[in-house]
């Protein structure tokens, strides 16, 4: 929730202090004049400035203001310079106070800081905590720094990430939630939500409704989202297995049955089923037979040949090799663990650099818009003994200075490119090292079949043999390793299979559970809400320029009331259009407050008397906002110029609301 507590401007001129100081309660607070140029507005404008609030308004920064806060303001008949304008607002979110401060015009300190009081405004002088942010600069909604990251926060709101008209996806934004809040007079009443500023996400409105009622719908299409980009990756890596497969097969002129082409909900009899083949024959058969071949030519009457003294230095050099080439493998796998090692550090580094520099750029940022936090320790001087101070725990050294934050940053990106340097050089050297581990591991397995026929033709080699059949008896060896591992990659793949049949299985679950409506049951109670409760406030307001009032329905495609689908405002006078924006607007928070939605349940109306409203419809609109009772806030800036206005508000039961009247001119003589 959000409740504007207090609002206080000051605007220092060339004969003294002017501007305002009002307090507001909870329940309906009237801002009232008698005329429509004492500065109502300004008041307000005030108030959405000082939440960085004002491209509701039509802009950005101090130029969207009025001449009040920038150039001059009237006392009597003078016209006073103005030389600087502050402006503080104390909010609340039910059980914490801060106070917000912003200038409009002040020499060295730029608009787009505010600084956060966590104090009353009373108190800030004394307050313990104290933050600068800024606002309408990039990450300003997102980085730790950013005004709107801490509103956000400090509202306990999660504003959900939605897409972009870019393509890309982005925070929904504070300035777009507010405006279905705050309607300022002079775009806000041509239709629902015709102050929403563009800010580049798609279906604004729509995505503002959604996240307002805590809709499913959001929830809902991010599941969507997550579950076809989860089909999408189980479908590839479905097919690159099966690719795998049969290419492993192809290489070995072997075929391959039972392979589940397309994903699906796999069992131990499909996996089973999955079966190789040679030659027609099951490829365990085939390989017995070449085992039965090779044991026949092994099984020949072994003599003692002439060459055995060089077969067996052959046999112990190849040996001695192959446990050279496994020391070399162990001593590379050693070193790519450290590599990987120094990669992780070398990473983590890199992202408390990230951080610092992050940290170090948000400082400056501040620095350069003028940020001192009004503390002397923003200019490196101790608040107690006036001492300077530097910003570091090391001891001072003679002759050592303690580097500038332009300096740090300077340091840290050096640091930066230097840490990206080591680490591509350790992922270059682990990778060259896996390269040679592949190598080492080619050779070890072909060293060790020489090694093992080698073996054999110590004490199996007949001298009446031909060399033909020792070689037989290697490609028999051969063809019969190669199988195997075939085998076992096949067995692999089927585990493989099974992971992918368990994520398919949860993929359809999934599926399953989101409703084949984009709405869930909860949505749709909630649409119904808003549109009996829309309905009622338009009879309560004396909407008459649709006869049937069951014609009216809420879009859902856009959760706006249309008619026959098409929107309502078409039909409607431009008094019945005003009633159909306060009938919409109420609506809204009541439904959100009925079902527990997201909205922070203030709201502000600048002149909702427009376009000659009868005296008993305004009464009925006054009264609507109080029957909500305390648990909401409502600031009306209303001019009370003619009778009819002056008596609705009068009609309302005495203590029921917060009137606050501007008399002549709202920015008056101040107490310094």
């Amino acid at each position: 929730m959000l409740r504007v507590d207090r609002l206080r401007v000051e605007i220092q001129t060339e004969e003294g202090l002017y501007g305002v100081d009002e307090k507001f309660n909870d329940g309906l607070n009237f801002l009232a004049s008698g005329d429509n140029t004492c500065g109502k507005s300004s008041i307000l404008e005030a108030v959405y400035y000082c939440l960085g609030f004002e491209e509701i308004i039509g802009g950005k920064g101090e130029k969207v203001l009025t001449s009040v806060y920038k150039t001059f303001i009237e006392s009597g008949d003078k016209k006073l310079y103005v030389l600087e304008a502050k402006i503080y607002l104390q909010i609340s979110n039910g059980s914490e106070v801060v106070t917000l401060y912003r200038v409009a015009k002040m020499d060295n300190r730029d608009t787009k800081l505010i600084t956060v009081y966590y104090s009353e405004l009373d108190n800030i002088r004394d307050a313990t905590l104290v933050e600068d942010t800024y606002v309408h600069m990039p990450n300003s909604a997102v980085y730790t720094q950013g005004f709107h990251r801490f509103l956000e926060k400090f509202l306990h709101l999660e504003l959900p990430i939605v897409p972009a008209t870019d393509g890309n996806q982005r925070k929904l934004y504070l300035q777009l939630l507010f405006s279905c809040m705050f309607i300022e007079q002079k775009h806000g009443w041509a239709d629902i939500f015709s102050g929403m500023p563009i800010l580049g996400i798609k279906d604004s409105k729509k995505r503002v409704l959604e996240f307002v009622m805590k809709l499913d719908t959001l929830s809902n299409e991010k599941k969507k989202d997550s579950l076809k980009t989860k089909e999408i990756r189980i479908r590839s890596e479905w097919e690159l297995l099966v690719k795998e497969i049969f290419n492993a097969v192809g290489r070995e002129t072997c075929e391959i049955l039972g392979v589940p082409l397309k994903p699906s909900v796999l069992t131990k009899i499909d996996l089973t089923g999955i079966h190789i083949l040679k030659n027609k024959q099951n490829i365990d058969e085939y390989i017995n037979g070449l085992r039965k071949e090779y044991k026949e030519i092994d099984n020949i009457k072994p003599k003692v040949v002439d060459n055995f003294e060089e077969l067996q230095e052959e046999l112990n050099s190849t040996e001695k090799t192959i446990e050279e080439y496994e020391d070399t493998t162990r001593w590379f796998r050693e070193h790519i663990l450290q590599e990987k090692a120094a990669i992780q550090v070398l990473d983590n580094n890199l992202e408390i650099i990230e951080n610092d520099l992050r940290n170090n750029k948000d400082a400056a940022r501040l620095r350069d818009l003028g940020s001192q936090l009004n503390c002397l320790t923003s200019k490196d001087i101790c608040p107690v003994c006036h001492q300077p101070i530097n910003d570091s725990l090391l001891p001072s050294l003679e002759g050592v200075e303690i580097m500038s934050i332009d300096e740090n940053i300077r340091h840290l990106e050096a640091q930066k490119v230097m840490l990206n340097y080591a680490k591509e050089s350790h992922k270059h050297s682990r990778d060259d090292m896996d390269q040679k581990i592949q190598n080492l591991q080619g050779k070890i397995f072909t060293l060790r079949r020489l090694a093992k026929t080698l073996r054999s033709d110590l004490y199996a080699v007949d001298d009446s043999l031909s060399e033909s059949l020792v070689y037989k008896k290697i490609e028999l060896q051969t063809r019969i390793d190669q199988l195997e591992d075939l085998k076992n990659f096949i067995e692999n793949k089927k585990e493989r299979f099974e992971e992918l049949s368990d994520d398919w299985k949860g993929y359809l679950k999934e599926k399953k559970e989101i409703p084949s409506s984009k709405f869930s049951a909860k949505d749709f109670e909630k649409l119904k809400l808003l549109r009996d409760k829309f309905v009622i406030n338009l009879m309560t307001y004396g909407y008459k320029s649709v006869i049937d009032m069951q014609e009216i329905n809420i879009s859902e495609e856009s959760y706006l009331p249309v008619i026959e689908k098409f929107d309502m405002k078409f039909d409607s006078s431009a008094s019945d259009n005003i009633r159909g924006i306060w009938a919409y607007t109420i609506a809204l928070m009541q439904v959100s407050m009925v079902k527990g939605g997201n909205h922070p349940t203030v709201l502000i109306f600048d002149e909702p008397v427009q376009h000659s409203i009868v005296p008993k419809d305004m009464e009925k609109f006054f009264e609507s906002i109080l029957s909500l009772g305390n648990n909401c806030q409502t600031i009306i800036g209303i001019t009370v110029k003619d009778s009819d206005t002056k008596k609705a508000i009068d009609k309302l039961k005495e203590g029921t609301y917060n009137l606050i009247e501007v008399k002549n001119k709202a920015f008056q003589k101040l107490d310094a």
